[in-house]
């Protein structure tokens, strides 16, 4: 029996080390998963996580390296070990790793069931993509690694798709795997597949409304994803949906404990009070509590964060911890719509979360920190700023209010909060330069990871600039090569028309400032 068990586990990761050797998963920055992401949300709740700057890091399925190697090259003072099942994965993240003479990450081609306490304790361990990915063993061998290789005061994080909403997705799956010929090439079973997602969503009849309208929706998400995604997600044989309290009663076993979520979600957060307490009356603590949640949205996915089970975690996050905090903007603001308040103004996020504030300080915070990207302020500086821009309220604004008022906006997505400086440069030079890590990937993908480890996707204008954005380069510089590449055909972006000529020069300034603020230069 143990050895039919056996080989049922080493059939399974043949089959995932095939699947991915076929076509390698992009391995982009994943913004939650960074330490400076994951720390600032245990302090919220009352932990002490481990000083980011001088940090370890473990990634467990970390895939070509992207996301690791984005924060090494950062946070040069810690260190970062990446874990691959996919020798190709790893060769190709050791390449880029040498191509940037990296010497604080390094890489191992490793199944997560062979990791061991050999391998050293982590302050942080981050594994995303991979609990929902691989057969039991593996999931219960991911969380050992989570309990055995973390640091006293660590925080690991998990990623995992989760019932009730994969029980739509799901129908979406069922169907695909049906239709799938594993025995073609990883490309046509993608494109096979994709056919057959948009066949079905424009041809079954509008009288099926509930599951026409479903089709259609995960149609619009698939269509917009890259083929390694969708082949990694939706035609792996493996792919472990659980229900929250499933998932938190395994970690509990493997001795770890929930802290939250690794991002805030918005769509929680703006549940009314009635809404809470009628599910808080029903749930008998935290994690039921949660779960019903998770019925009331038909959430697909979670983003978990975990610590050993005896550090204490505060039931509620707390604005103090905001005090030692640096602060970015998320949001850009616009003008209230018809019928709103005088004085309120809209501030939107890139994801399509938009809040209307009225509240004077609010608005006065949100603008210092939309001016000074992509600078992260401080606490304290961002109190002197509010306060400059409210002259004759000084009293009125005092450091617990601000504080209360930026975790408000935290919980929303408007603002990000950071217990690091930002690298990227923060004044706009003449000649920028761009890093290495993005004029290497620039060369080759549709991506480039910015210093603040976000993606920045690029029109062709904007990828020619980070191509040349060596430091030799001025503004009038750029505008010539793009002159020169528009006469020979070569500034097209994907679906749109390039520019005309006398556009040029509005097309490059708008360019470098996209460059700018995402946190792509080099100070």
């Amino acid at each position: 029996m143990a050895s039919s068990r056996v080989t049922h586990v080493a059939d399974s990761t043949s089959q995932l080390l095939a699947s991915y050797e076929a076509l390698p998963y992009e391995g982009d920055a994943i913004p939650a998963t960074n330490p400076d992401s994951v720390a600032a949300m245990a302090r919220l709740r009352g932990l002490h996580p481990p000083d980011v700057a001088h940090s370890s890091v473990l990634d467990l399925g970390c895939s070509t390296g992207g996301n690791i190697i984005s924060m090494a090259l950062v946070l040069p003072e810690s260190t970062f070990v990446g874990v691959d099942l996919s020798p190709s994965h790893i060769q190709s993240a050791r390449r880029t790793a040498a191509a940037l003479g990296l010497s604080n990450v390094r890489f191992e081609a490793l199944s997560i069931t062979d990791v061991s306490e050999h391998l050293g304790s982590f302050d942080y361990i981050i594994s995303h993509g991979v609990y929902s990915w691989v057969p039991p063993q593996v999931q219960r061998a991911l969380l050992r690694v989570c309990k055995r290789n973390l640091a006293p005061n660590g925080i690991a994080y998990v990623s995992y798709n989760t019932y009730p909403g994969w029980n739509l997705r799901g129908i979406i799956r069922e169907m695909l795997l049906l239709h799938d010929r594993p025995e073609l090439s990883a490309t046509e079973r993608v494109t096979r597949g994709r056919e057959l997602v948009q066949f079905m969503a424009t041809t079954i009849p509008d009288s099926e409304r509930i599951y026409s309208a479903l089709l259609r929706e995960e149609f619009a998400l698939l269509s917009g994803l890259r083929d390694s995604y969708f082949l990694h997600e939706e035609l792996e044989a493996e792919n472990r949906p659980v229900y929250f309290r499933e998932f938190i009663a395994r970690a509990n076993e493997e001795g770890l404990r929930y802290i939250s979520e690794a991002a805030p979600s918005s769509w929680d957060v703006q549940l009314t009070n009635e809404i809470r307490a009628r599910m808080r009356s029903w749930a008998k603590d935290d994690v039921s509590y949660e779960q019903y949640l998770d019925f009331l949205r038909g959430r697909s996915f979670r983003r978990t964060l975990l610590c050993h089970d005896g550090v204490h975690v505060d039931e509620e996050v707390s604005p103090e911890p905001i005090k030692a905090m640096y602060l970015s903007a998320r949001s850009r603001n616009e003008k209230a719509g018809p019928g709103e308040p005088p004085g309120s103004e809209l501030f939107r996020t890139p994801d399509g979360v938009a809040v209307t504030m009225n509240h004077p300080v609010v608005i006065a915070a949100l603008h210092a920190l939309v001016d000074a990207r992509p600078t992260r302020l401080s606490f304290f500086d961002l109190l002197d700023q509010t306060r400059a821009r409210l002259a004759g309220r000084n009293g009125e604004i005092t450091p617990d209010l601000l504080a209360d008022m930026m975790l408000r906006c935290a919980l929303v997505t408007l603002i990000k909060l950071h217990t690091v400086p930002a690298a990227c440069a923060t004044t706009l030079s003449e000649r920028p330069r761009v890093s290495e890590l993005a004029r290497l990937q620039v060369s080759h993908g549709e991506y480039v990871t910015s210093l603040t480890n976000q993606n920045l996707e690029l029109d062709a204008v904007a990828r020619l600039v980070v191509a040349n954005a060596d430091g030799t380069c001025s503004h009038d510089d750029f505008v010539r090569l793009c002159r020169a590449a528009l006469a020979r055909g070569e500034l097209n972006s994907k679906g749109k028309s390039p520019p005309a000529s006398e556009q040029l020069p509005a097309a490059v300034s708008a360019a470098i400032e996209h460059l700018f603020v995402g946190g792509l230069f080099v100070g």
